[in-house]
């Protein structure tokens, strides 16, 4: 058994995929489940309709759980109330990246989100590919109820929903071609360790794709949170997203909420990100931004100091219009075996 709890050696039953069934799948041996525990690996859960949660009521480590009291005041990204299926197909493909991850990812890959939050992008891919296996874990159990919520109400069989502890993730080690993992590693209180549990999920000549707060992309927003602080309120002047004149007062609340009050953050210096992956036997493939349209999983020149330095002062002066507040994706592949 692996540190994140990643079992290293999969029993031969295991190996094989099972369909998805009415009842889940599991995201340690991808089999059906049963009511109350996988009958092919024994991992061991409570339910709530499809959703499965493997930490129960277990007291939890004071970093996680207080992140996860802020969470259930707050699930981020929210949900509109008339949200379904081609709303979110039609307002993920607005966006550049998320139409680029959705061409680079095979029509049945296997694809674990870490930190799904309320699964959007999770439901995003596994509406656009029915055949693909999403599997979707966070601590928080209120914005795995949104989640859930949402995919029953769209009937989406190929996304499973879990409920579980980062640093002690149900899944096997090196099992799944492309791990995702956005918006997690900065709100723990070990971002280094996060990020070897996170890595540690992806196959042989798999694909992570990792999203931080980067320490350079990020100065314009410290200063604006800094700002409003003594205001009592952000400047909507400063944040692009604010400026939305289409921003739903909802959303509106979630983002200044997640961005402006969050209990537990931490930004991560590129370089270092970087460092730590290729110590884990990753290759730099690209970071995001900047922006793009194909291609995104193939692989562009590493750059060296200078070419880093300029990528970061790139980031830092998108400033007053970066609607990510400083979020740097870092996409690397695993060497294989």
């Amino acid at each position: 058994m692996s540190e994140n709890g990643a079992d290293e050696n999969a029993t031969s039953e295991c190996k094989a995929s099972a369909a998805p069934t009415s009842a889940g799948s599991c995201p340690r041996c991808f089999q059906g489940l049963g009511e109350r525990s996988c009958g092919a690996c024994g991992l061991a859960f409570e339910r709530e309709g499809r959703l499965i949660d493997v930490l129960g009521r277990d007291p939890r480590e004071s970093d996680a759980a207080r992140v996860e009291r802020f969470y259930e005041r707050s699930p981020f990204p929210g949900y509109a109330p008339d949200d379904d299926g081609g709303t979110l197909l039609d307002r993920a493909r607005r966006s550049s990246f998320l139409r680029a991850l959705d061409a680079a990812l095979p029509a049945q890959a296997r694809v674990l989100d870490c930190g799904c939050g309320t699964a959007q992008l999770a439901a995003f891919l596994a509406l656009a590919a029915p055949r693909r296996r999403v599997f979707g874990l966070d601590g928080c159990r209120e914005s795995l109820r949104c989640a859930e919520g949402f995919r029953a109400r769209v009937g989406l069989e190929n996304l499973q929903l879990a409920r579980a502890d980062l640093f002690a993730m149900p899944v096997r080690a090196g099992s799944f071609e492309v791990v995702l993992s956005r918006g997690v590693v900065h709100h723990t209180a070990d971002p280094v360790r996060a990020i070897e549990c996170v890595a540690q999920c992806v196959a042989p000549g798999g694909v992570l794709v990792l999203g931080f707060y980067e320490s350079a992309a990020r100065l314009f927003h410290a200063a604006r949170r800094a700002l409003a602080r003594p205001l009592s309120t952000p400047l909507r002047a400063l944040d692009p997203v604010l400026r939305r004149a289409d921003l739903a007062p909802e959303k509106r609340r979630i983002w200044i909420e997640d961005q402006y009050h969050h209990p537990l953050e931490r930004m991560l210096a590129m370089p270092a990100v970087l460092a730590q992956l290729e110590r884990l036997g990753f290759s730099w493939l690209r970071s995001v931004p900047p922006g793009i349209e194909s291609g995104l999983f193939e692989a562009t020149p590493r750059p060296g100091p200078l070419a880093r330095a300029r990528l970061r002062l790139g980031w830092c002066l998108r400033g007053v219009n970066d609607p990510d507040a400083g979020l740097v994706l870092l996409l690397a592949r695993r060497g294989s075996r």
